[in-house]
């Protein structure tokens, strides 16, 4: 009977780890989630709920909203943005009021939960940018947060083993996305 629970325990402790953050869940179960989907949209589809993540490339605050632009990368069922994918494309994100551009840094890995509202031309440098634009109503700001893998193995002679070495050891830095 104890396995059984211990199983039980090992899978709910796994699922927590890749749950989608309340502020990314919207009023349909399975909203727009792939960036060449959403590029493509047109006025037909205002409305259309849309998770979309990526990097913040800049923000530019107006009047009474701010817009936040963002570099679009594949996303996991937990809504973190894939640091390591190449880009997708660009978006436009629409947050009603101010946003603090210290907090909405370029390079910030951010999660957007919206409706899709229009397209809008723009520039990306000298480049004419056909933007899809989101209005958002839930979003999640990430950190980037660097993790050393040691791949030191146990010395082992004989059926002794130890983790004590003398020299130098192998590792790698891994850049992990985290909840603030």
């Amino acid at each position: 009977m104890k396995p059984y629970w211990l199983v039980v325990l090992g899978a709910l402790a796994l699922t927590g780890c890749s749950t989608l953050p309340e502020t990314l869940k919207g009023r349909m179960d399975q909203p727009v989630t792939e960036y060449p989907v959403v590029a493509k949209m047109t006025e037909a589809q205002r409305g259309e709920e849309v998770r979309l993540g990526g990097m913040i490339v800049g923000v530019n605050n107006r009047e009474s909203d701010s817009v936040v632009e963002i570099v679009a990368l594949p996303i996991s069922d937990a809504g973190r943005p894939d640091i390591k994918a190449s880009s997708l494309g660009r978006f436009k994100a629409v947050f009603d009021g101010f946003v603090e551009p210290a907090d909405y840094a370029k390079g910030r890995p951010i999660t957007i939960l919206g409706d899709f509202d229009s397209r809008q031309q723009g520039m990306v440098d000298a480049y004419a940018y056909d933007y899809p634009v989101l209005k958002v109503k839930g979003h999640q700001l990430w950190n980037i947060e660097q993790q050393v893998i040691d791949d030191d193995r146990p010395y082992c002679y004989g059926s002794y083993c130890s983790r004590l070495r003398i020299g130098v050891g192998t590792g790698h830095v891994q850049s992990v996305i985290t909840l603030p």
